[in-house]
């Protein structure tokens, strides 16, 4: 791996110790489950919308952190859930077999007194635990890749979000301009004496309002993007080359009913607590859990139609932003015709052309909200729909 073109470095879990150090992360996948060409995409400098998924496999921080937890869980606990009971009764019984009663001479009798009975206390959780635990293996298994999906989820929107600010930034030079532009008339009016000072410094106010927009725009940007590249196993410092997000496919058809199957079979909370039941032995546990699991299977469904009706409403916006832009083309070449016969003035033809292009950038952010709606239902599909 080219690291010095990479440049990733994240905060991992020394294998010897909890205690965190920073280090140079290399990919958890073998080199031949990938062919070169994969390895070279994900190891250049280029954050693209296509690799988010295998970027956070290989290089979040998280993600690595919690495949060291699972293997320890296996070598402490095993795989079972009958395994991991023994072993919750194996630490009580080697806690409570260690236990002394201290000598009341002694004098530290009372601190050793207390610290026996915390000993004790443990001991007893424990051993409740063993009764009780309908973890194994699988279960946390199950929720680290939950984690996983739910991180490339997060950072899939933020690359959406940061192309998406892009375009507000721009909105915000465009709306710093047209501010601009009303200061200059007021003053041109002011000095015509058809204005007052009070429009003036109304104007001067409107100015350093858009300039202070035009700036927090630009930083909450840039904190989206730090987001994004150190989720994506890039450090902090690091400028990658990020991709745009590709045009959605408007003729997709959209069909909870007939997807709905494989949001069940895929969904992460759902499949845990079906394997709990599988696990549970008391009645009560499994007359909770059953109520519980057919509970998520109607917020799944809810959910997948919520996320296809979202993708209707981002459809409707956009085609309102188009309308829009195109209604601003036209009255932009009305206005250049008017201009070119001294019918309106150069701070008027100016101010149809910012309002021009802000309405394509509105258009341009509306596509984006697509691309976002959609991502919300595949992310349902890959088992990240919402079971409460």
């Amino acid at each position: 791996m080219n690291m010095n073109k990479k440049g990733r470095k994240i905060i991992a879990l020394a294998l010897s110790g909890s205690m965190l150090m920073t280090t140079t992360v290399f990919a958890r996948t073998p080199r031949f489950n990938r062919s070169n060409e994969e390895w070279a995409a994900l190891e250049d400098n280029n954050l693209e919308y296509g690799e988010i998924e295998d970027l956070i496999a290989e290089y979040n921080a998280t993600v690595r952190s919690n495949e060291v937890a699972l293997a320890k869980f296996k070598r402490d606990y095993g795989r079972t859930n009958t395994e991991v009971s023994d072993k919750y009764r194996e630490n009580a019984e080697e806690i409570l077999n260690n236990l002394d009663d201290p000598d009341p001479s002694d004098p530290t009798y009372i601190a050793k007194l207390s610290s026996v009975a915390t000993a004790r206390a443990t001991a007893q959780n424990l051993l409740s635990s063993a009764d009780s635990t309908l973890e194994d293996a699988n279960i946390i298994r199950l929720g680290y890749e939950q984690s996983e999906k739910t991180l490339a989820q997060s950072a899939t929107t933020n690359m959406i979000s940061y192309r998406s600010g892009q375009v507000a930034i721009d909105v915000a030079k465009g709306n710093l301009e047209l501010a601009n532009i009303a200061l200059n008339m007021a003053n041109a009016k002011l000095n015509a004496g058809t204005g007052t000072n009070i429009d003036v410094l109304s104007a001067k106010e409107k100015v350093i309002n858009a300039q202070n927009a035009l700036t927090k725009a630009i930083s909450d940007n840039n904190t989206v993007l730090k987001k994004l590249q150190v989720m994506t196993g890039w450090s902090y410092n690091a400028t990658p080359n990020v991709g745009d997000i590709p045009t959605p496919d408007m003729n997709r058809v959209f069909d909870p009913s007939a997807d709905l199957q494989k949001a069940l079979v895929n969904n992460y909370t759902l499949r845990i607590n079906e394997k709990k039941l599988e696990n549970a032995s008391a009645d009560s546990d499994k007359q909770s859990l059953k109520l519980t699991i057919e509970d998520n299977k109607k917020n799944i469904a809810t959910a997948l139609a919520v996320a296809a009706q979202n993708i209707a409403s981002a459809k409707e916006s956009y085609n309102y932003a188009n309308s829009f832009a195109n209604l601003q083309e036209t009255n932009m070449a009305i206005a250049n015709q008017r201009f070119s016969l001294g019918m309106i003035s150069k701070l008027e033809l100016d101010t149809q052309k910012v309002t021009t292009e802000n309405a394509k950038r509105a258009l341009e952010q509306s596509r984006y909200a697509i691309n976002q709606a959609i991502a919300n239902y595949d992310w349902a599909l890959k088992g990240l729909a919402s079971t409460s």
